[in-house]
């Protein structure tokens, strides 16, 4: 398999490339340059896999001759060997034909250990191959940066770089955060918000001058991310209609990744029907969907802070999708994009993506009402984020015959104060204790690479 920029489909790379790199050097996204479609009985008969054998079949092209297949089989089975639930991703009932996909089993309770577990295994592997060292580097709202720096941590060729809007992770995530103390583990904490932070991951990678460290982005920028959540979609359509059955997902936007996944598993072949956006009050997506709209907005804190944000960068590779192949349109829209701050899609591609995408903004109101009442009528714990999914999943699915799935991203245990507000108890997480002591925090304002700059120069 090869791999091209979304700006730039002249220069191909191969798999090893992508997984060592953060964005292409012309600032695009690495996408392939086409899709594995796979058969309807060949899905079917994936029906019986394990959740490691499945990744795998679904993996395997796109990796290619880059790792053999005894390393590929062996580093996918350790990366859920983390995971508390053998299943690793269980479903859970929460109405007639509506499901919770429960991805939340793994080390730090969120979705975004799937991908940090893998990309960890797949760096380390080619690091060590080639007697290389990287720095990882992300912005993160709680979950994606605990979930990295649990994975990379005991990986002596990577420091993990983490960068975060003090203001802007919920207090017991910052907790956790500041008690991660590793000596190869650098957090830098931003007066801003998650986009600023962003902006200064984006910085850094355009701005690149340490040659004997790789840069390796940890956000879902990276292709891994996209690769591990993949595997969600098969898992579901296998447990609930053995491949065959058609089937929709409601998808509470912490990222675009596990959308644009959805969009392109549908491509290669499973029998996708309807996919939801579902949004709060940061409905930067949802007015994308709505009205062909999409622009960098001011993000509001709400009860789900995880979807505090309105810049996606995996809508580039959508936008790639859409625009079949045509880099230099994209490029044309990504460029007027960061000068204006707004886009429109062409509107014989949004409708082909209206299609099959719907979306709905979810108040904070709605949220805690919905917490409330499922719990009242099942017993079941959710999360102000899935909270999102599933009013979106009742209110707008096409269909009452096709199951509606619901991607449960983050534990409910990380709620546990504003549940206990609500009445509903949940055991709460004790903090880790680190044996290196408090961890040390860079305190910066946003578009300050200096202080970033100084630490890598010692590195």
């Amino acid at each position: 398999m090869r791999y091209v920029s979304t700006r730039n489909s002249a220069v191909q790379v191969g798999f090893e490339k992508v997984v060592l790199s953060g964005v292409a050097e012309d600032g695009g996204l690495f996408v392939p340059v086409g899709l594995p479609l796979f058969e309807p009985q060949e899905i079917a008969n994936w029906s019986t896999l394990s959740y490691d054998e499945l990744a795998y079949r679904v993996m395997s092209p796109f990796v290619g001759e880059a790792i053999p297949e005894t390393d590929l089989k062996r580093l996918l089975k350790e990366a859920g060997s983390q995971f508390s639930h053998r299943s690793l991703a269980p479903l859970h009932q929460v109405d007639r034909n509506e499901w919770v996909l429960e991805l939340f089993h793994g080390p730090t309770r969120s979705s975004k250990d799937f991908a940090a577990q893998l990309q960890a295994r797949l760096v380390q592997y080619f690091l060590r191959k080639n007697g290389q060292r990287a720095v990882v580097i992300g912005a993160t709202n709680g979950d994606t940066g605990l979930a990295a720096i649990e994975a990379f941590k005991h990986c002596d060729e990577v420091a993990v770089v983490v960068i975060y809007p003090e203001a802007g992770v919920p207090q017991h995530q910052l907790q956790q955060l500041q008690a991660e103390a590793h000596p190869r583990v650098h957090q830098f904490a931003v007066n801003g918000s998650f986009d600023d932070c962003q902006t200064l991951v984006s910085s850094l990678f355009r701005q690149w001058p340490w040659a004997q460290h790789e840069a390796i982005s940890f956000n879902s920028s990276n292709w891994i991310g996209v690769l591990a959540q993949l595997v969600f979609y098969f898992h579901a359509v296998l447990q609930l209609g053995g491949g065959q059955r058609p089937i929709g997902f409601s998808v509470p936007a912490a990222s675009f990744a596990e959308v644009y996944a959805g969009y392109i598993a549908q491509k290669m072949g499973l029998p996708i029907t309807q996919m939801i956006v579902a949004t709060n009050q940061n409905d930067a997506l949802h007015q994308l969907f709505l009205k062909n709209h999409y622009s960098r907005l001011r993000a509001n804190k709400t009860l789900s802070p995880a979807m505090d944000l309105s810049i996606f960068s995996n809508l580039e590779r959508f936008l790639w999708e859409l625009y079949g192949h045509d880099d230099q349109a994209v490029s044309a829209l990504m460029d007027r994009f960061e000068t204006s701050g707004e886009m429109t899609i062409a509107n014989e591609f949004w409708l082909q993506a209206r299609m099959i995408i719907d979306s709905y903004a979810v108040t904070d109101q709605q949220t805690l009402e919905e917490i409330t009442s499922l719990y009242r009528d099942t017993g079941y714990v959710i999360d102000p984020h899935t909270a999102t999914g599933v009013l979106a999943a009742r209110l707008y699915r096409r269909s009452l015959v096709a199951p509606m799935v619901t991607l449960g991203e983050i534990s409910p245990v990380k709620s546990a104060a504003l549940l206990g507000e609500l009445g509903i108890n949940v055991a709460v997480q004790p903090l880790p204790v680190s044996a290196h002591g408090p961890a040390q925090i860079h305190r910066i304002q946003p578009h300050e690479l200096d202080t970033i700059h100084q630490l890598l120069d010692a590195l």
